[in-house]
């Protein structure tokens, strides 16, 4: 039941039916599902692998960021409620996806969540106009967006589905099966490229390109990826340029949206040079001056954003999560076998992290529960592979006595010989296990250090970004 709860809570994200149907209008959605999810979890016939709240690093940098935002906010009380929902949604998902099964039907609806979005846009362009997209689309000069609360605008809505094209060839090509191969897969990709067309976002046009270049690179003998980054670097670049507004790329200081956005953004860069801590959560504005009016502006940058109001600090706290999910999604490389489930989701989610990272430096999406989700499903990734060193060590230790015991003449009863513990471990995790390493479990000085590598790279590129555009 509790995982029926995390796909009603991704359904009710993305597709957002309180957004446009009339009689949900205005409607408390996040309170009763909270109710539901918390009632799953009493009569929970699955418990997670790793039992515990805190207990892996997901964890404590969660309640670390979650405390920094308290303590830093103006309004500590208010912040502390108004926040509380989001750690509460990653806690929840994470105690959700207790099985390797639950994290690869989660990551498929997610993508079938991405695809709905996607259907919804490209249906209102045929007459098929659910959520009133076609005055949203309108205003923004044809540039297809859908009216809800999370894509109403068309780069928030390109940046979504894009996804969905890299990430189906994960989830149904990649090691696939003739239907997934010949029918799902395709029409996916189509669905997703048709929407993001129609955004005309140029944002998520090298989002897409990139993701699905590392698709066929990550992984891949080296052949394979040199020629993969060759033909990126040639033909795919060419075939950029054609796609609608790409031609503004070579002067975007001319884009009046540009200019008005780099405004904000030295404004925001000034506040991380002289506080610390920033403004405080939800408190950071942008202003410019418009033909003589004054004009509220949005940063367009997730990091932007965070760096404002949450400061240097705060920062890197939320960059050190997006790392930790990172770091323990490479880890699980070592761990799993290359054809099976395990390393589809690991993949996958992996895919998730890298568009959002990448996606950040485009739209506002810090504070989306997208972001906790994305940690979630690599802590709940992280919790499974913690439990099969657990149990692939057991098995190691439990061979090792019953050899004593078998060589020991005082020993009683029937003398067998032991299991080997080779053929129940998979090959990976045995290597990893002969190795001697230990799998990480703990924040470390890595990772506070790659944290503020981290960091220094944002504000570098920041920097960058207004000297030279």
């Amino acid at each position: 039941m509790e995982y029926r709860a995390a796909l009603l809570f991704l359904f009710l994200y993305y597709i957002r039916p309180q957004d446009w149907i009339p009689a949900m209008v205005g409607f408390n959605i996040v309170r009763p599902v909270i109710l539901i999810w918390i009632a799953s979890f009493m009569n929970a016939r699955s418990r997670s692998p790793v039992p515990g709240v805190f207990k892996t690093p997901h964890d404590w940098a969660m309640l670390a960021y979650y405390g920094y935002i308290v303590w830093t906010s103006p309004d500590s009380n208010g912040t502390f409620k108004a926040f509380l929902p989001y750690v509460v949604f990653y806690f929840f998902t994470l105690h959700s996806l207790t099985t390797w099964e639950r994290v690869l039907g989660y990551l498929k609806f997610w993508n079938f969540m991405l695809l709905g979005v996607a259907f919804m846009a490209v249906a209102s362009l045929y007459g098929l106009d659910l959520t009133g997209a076609k005055d949203m689309t309108s205003m923004f000069f044809d540039r297809l967006c859908i009216g809800t609360w999370l894509h109403n605008n068309p780069n928030a809505l390109a940046h979504s589905v894009i996804v969905a094209i890299p990430l189906s060839y994960v989830l149904y090509f990649w090691k696939g099966g003739f239907t997934g191969r010949i029918i799902i897969f395709p029409l996916c990709s189509a669905l997703a490229a048709h929407c993001a067309y129609s955004t005309q976002s140029k944002g998520s046009f090298l989002v897409g390109g990139v993701l699905c270049v590392l698709v066929f690179v990550i992984g891949r003998p080296k052949a394979v990826q040199i020629f993969a980054i060759a033909i990126a670097a040639t033909l795919g670049v060419s075939a950029l340029s054609f796609l609608p507004r790409m031609e503004k790329m070579g002067n975007l200081r001319a884009d009046e949206g540009v200019q008005g956005r780099l405004m904000v953004w030295e404004m925001a860069r000034e506040i991380t040079r002289t506080k610390s801590t920033g403004e405080g959560w939800g408190q950071f504005k942008g202003y410019i001056i418009w033909e003589g009016q004054m004009e509220n502006k949005a940063t367009h940058s997730s990091y932007v954003q965070v760096g404002a109001e949450l400061g240097i600090n705060g920062l890197f706290c939320y960059l050190l999560l997006l790392w930790i999910a990172g770091r323990s999604l490479l880890v699980g490389s070592q761990l799993t076998q290359p054809e099976t489930d395990h390393e589809r989701c690991r993949r996958a989610a992996m895919l998730l992290l890298i568009a959002y990272c990448m996606s950040g430096w485009m739209i506002n999406r810090q504070y989306h529960n997208e972001y906790f989700l994305v940690i979630a499903v690599a802590a709940a990734i992280h919790r499974l592979n913690l439990a099969e060193f657990k149990r692939a060590q057991d098995l190691l230790l439990q061979a090792g006595a019953e050899t004593s015991s078998s060589t020991n003449p005082e020993a009683d009863g029937e003398k067998t010989a032991p299991q080997r513990p080779e053929e129940q471990i998979p090959e990976p995790l045995m290597a990893f296990l002969n190795s001697g390493k230990r799998l990480w479990n703990r924040i470390t000085a890595v990772d506070i250090g790659v944290g503020v590598a981290a960091t220094w790279a944002v504000l570098t590129t920041w920097d960058y970004v207004l000297k030279n555009l």
